[in-house]
């Protein structure tokens, strides 16, 4: 083969290879194009249907807390208990952080409730003070008295 022939070659090598990069690079280009098209209708139709979503969630954890609260304090305090002991036995094992979340949230939403609930009722005016909590069922109906100093006479 002689120095020419050689040259001929090569330089016939280096166009089919530069041929088959510029036609990888335009199928490339396509292809992002493509993708890109997808990606903005994706994002649109998610865009119109978040509000929808968010919404309609929202209601759900409305109507959740309705619910809890409707539970007395006890029921309220052992089911955040209960969550927050199963949180936190998956978070020391090591489970994933979203099955850690979604076993803490009942505790996320009994907190929620009882704070609404205490919230609710600062505004009813003086409430009066039962040992029992409960008016009705024997004990004292009306506020303690503080005792200060040595002197034990009632005001």
């Amino acid at each position: 083969m002689t120095a020419s022939e050689v040259r001929q070659a090569s330089s016939h090598a280096s166009k089919t290879v530069i041929d088959a990069a510029a036609e990888l690079a335009t199928k490339a280009q396509d292809g992002a194009t493509a993708a890109l098209a997808g990606a903005r209708a994706t994002a649109d139709e998610v865009g119109t249907r978040l509000p929808d979503i968010a919404s309609a969630g929202a209601e759900g954890a409305a109507e959740s807390v309705r619910m809890l609260q409707e539970l007395t304090d006890p029921r309220l305090e052992l089911l955040a208990a209960f969550s927050l002991g199963i949180g936190a036995g998956l978070w020391l094992a090591g489970a994933p952080r979203l099955v850690t979340l979604v076993a803490l949230s009942p505790a996320l939403l009994a907190g929620v409730a009882i704070a609404s609930r205490k919230q609710g009722q600062q505004g009813r005016g003086p409430r009066r003070w039962h040992p029992l909590g409960v008016a009705g069922h024997g004990g004292l109906r009306t506020q303690p008295r503080l005792i200060t100093g040595s002197s034990n006479a009632a005001p």
